[in-house]
């Protein structure tokens, strides 16, 4: 009998140190796998022992980038409303105070005898194409000079000026819209106004 209770003794210590073993060997495997995984990015040469530390890979940061101002001045009545407009080859488009462009900005909504309204793109980086607009709107026939700068995906930057009774490009007066394709076709977005080439 006391011969049995030592050998259930021994075994139970047995298992017991091969259970503390394995556990320990579990806790070493995994922070070791941990350190490894850490690790991993730093390579040894070969001939040499000095370790290389692996680049990581940046990925293309989004740049923002105003593509397009249109600014207005010399209108004469506070119920001038010009608006700039953005098109994107999916059907999406940004004016009037709203934008469903992704990753961009615009303006908001300005009315009056002068002012400016922004587009900017947050990934320029994409260079992805835009078509711009210009709609003018006012209760009557009132004049208005504006300048259009814009860049289209290329990053070349481009610019339309209408102002001053000697510019071969006339005023804008009444109701009317300009379009600048840089890319995506420019559906009908300034109801009620005639195309001005």
């Amino acid at each position: 009998m006391r011969g049995s209770k030592g050998i259930v003794s021994l075994a139970i210590m047995a298992a017991l140190a091969v259970g503390i073993t394995t556990i320990g060997g579990t806790a070493s495997a995994s922070g070791g796998n941990a350190v490894a995984a850490k690790k991993k990015c730093k390579k040894k040469k070969a001939t040499s022992a000095k370790k290389k530390k692996c680049k990581k890979k940046k990925g293309a940061a989004n740049t923002p980038l105003v593509r397009a101002t249109l600014t207005w001045s010399n209108g004469g009545a506070d119920d001038i409303d010009m608006d700039l407009f953005v098109f994107d080859a999916s059907g999406h488009q940004a004016g009037n105070g709203s934008d469903t462009i992704p990753l961009s900005t615009i303006s908001p909504d300005l009315t009056g005898p002068q002012g400016t309204e922004t587009f900017t793109d947050q990934a320029f980086n994409q260079k992805r194409p835009l078509s711009f607009g210009v709609c003018y709107m006012v209760g009557g026939s009132v004049d208005v000079d504006f300048t259009i700068t814009y860049v289209t995906a290329d990053g070349v930057t481009h610019s339309d000026t209408h102002a001053g009774p000697d510019d071969p490009n006339p005023h804008l007066g009444g109701k009317a819209h300009l379009n600048y394709p840089g890319g995506p076709p420019i559906p009908d977005y300034c109801p009620g106004t005639n195309l001005v080439n």
